[in-house]
């Protein structure tokens, strides 16, 4: 009970009309407080009987006892749970930090001009670089992607290179431009000359 934990003293007093007096309050041996009223029955129909409750604390002695039973008690804070939904983003976010360790990757935005080396798995296994412009950024944590564009021989390229790949060994960029758009798709019907470099 809150009375064996707490020692507090109990008054009610009732919202009525009939007047309330000190002699009608009668403390019972257990301590608890309670009403005689002369000519009042609580249990008449059609009244609606309210009561106040208030505590207070016998002494400052008891107080700084009390304090110290809830300081006792006050739990460690919860650990939140991990959702399954969230278990696949926690994942991503380690295979980004450990690719990141092994090859840091230079803040790539639309419009750059980038050089990439890839490894080329043939009779032995070759390093062959591809310049171009991003055009595109598609961002999905350890999927994120780059389209770069680049016209060869009169003829518009574009390859999609996943830039945490392990094939890729080194990302370059040459020059930052400045853009007004997320997507460069417009290039492809623009002239040839957008699209080359050197």
């Amino acid at each position: 009970m809150a009375c064996n934990l707490l020692p507090q003293a109990l008054f009610m007093v009732p919202r009525c009309p009939v007047p309330c007096s000190p002699k009608n309050l009668v403390v019972s041996q257990r301590g608890l407080l309670s009403t005689r009223f002369s000519g009042l029955n609580l249990s008449e129909k059609g009244k609606n009987w309210s009561f106040l409750v208030r505590a207070e604390v016998e002494s400052a002695d008891v107080e700084v006892e009390a304090e110290s039973v809830v300081d006792a008690e006050e739990k460690p804070p919860r650990q939140t749970r991990v959702k399954l939904g969230d278990v696949m983003g926690i994942l991503n976010r380690r295979a980004v930090e450990e690719s990141d360790k092994e090859r840091p990757i230079p803040d790539l935005r639309t419009g750059d001009i980038v050089e990439i080396k890839l490894e080329v798995p043939e009779n032995k296994r070759r390093l062959s670089v591809y310049k171009g412009i991003i055009i595109s950024r598609q961002n999905a944590g350890i999927h994120t992607t780059i389209r770069i564009r680049r016209v060869i021989a009169g003829v518009g390229v574009e390859i999609v290179f996943p830039i945490y790949s392990p094939n890729i060994k080194e990302i370059k960029v040459v020059k930052h431009r400045k853009v007004r758009r997320a997507r460069l798709y417009y290039l492809r019907d623009k002239l040839p000359r957008l699209s080359t470099f050197k």
